[in-house]
């Protein structure tokens, strides 16, 4: 399963809208013993949103290390193959660069998506199984 980076941040924070369906996703693919993959990229992208809404830097930086600590949760590093097929994904479906390196690791990993995101959520949709967290929780 890969985990868009916008709902890791809803996760971490109690005060986002989205934060009790993001900690329920990710809980239920816990308890499923899903493997979680995300790309590094989702590490800057989280402390960034973090540090932005809490404004205290170290808010960003825990929760990124918790992510890091997680085993089972396997971080991607970006390689000239994911650029390229990113860089395909991002043209073709009109994605932002970002976004389109998840869709492209969900390609790769023949694995659905799970995101916040309302554009890469449409956007990804004719390339990959893509669902916000509420959705994948109604669909298992």
């Amino acid at each position: 399963m890969i985990v868009d980076a916008s709902v890791w941040v809803a996760r971490f924070l109690a005060a986002d809208r989205h934060h009790g369906v993001a900690m329920a996703c990710i809980t239920a693919l816990l308890e499923r013993d899903a493997r979680l993959v995300i790309p590094v990229l989702a590490w800057p992208e989280v402390a960034g949103a973090i540090a932005r809404r809490t404004g205290n830097p170290e808010d960003g930086h825990e929760a990124v290390d918790i992510i890091r600590a997680l085993r089972w949760i396997e971080s991607i590093p970006m390689d000239q193959s994911l650029a390229h097929e990113s860089a395909k994904i991002a043209g073709s479906r009109r994605l932002r660069g970002a976004d389109a390196v998840y869709v492209a690791l969900a390609v790769a990993y023949r694995e659905p998506l799970i995101t916040l995101d309302a554009e890469m959520l449409e956007r990804a949709r004719g390339v990959v199984q893509a669902f916000t967290p509420e959705q994948w929780l109604q669909a298992r």
